[in-house]
């Protein structure tokens, strides 16, 4: 699968710095993972970067 970095999903757990969390993509769930060193909290729209394995790594 390929990730658009223009492709948006929606916080459904938190997700800290360097620690999983997951969002909503493309009608599915799926851990994502943000690198910057701030908390995402539930219901934030966030950017997806890529796909790490079966991780989204996304950001603010």
């Amino acid at each position: 699968m390929t990730v658009s970095h223009l492709e948006r999903a929606i916080v459904e757990e938190e997700i800290k710095p360097n620690q999983s969390g997951s969002v909503r993509f493309q009608s599915s769930w799926w851990p994502a993972k943000c690198f910057r060193e701030i908390t995402l909290q539930p219901g934030e729209v966030v950017r997806v970067v890529r796909l790490d394995n079966i991780t989204l790594i996304v950001e603010a």
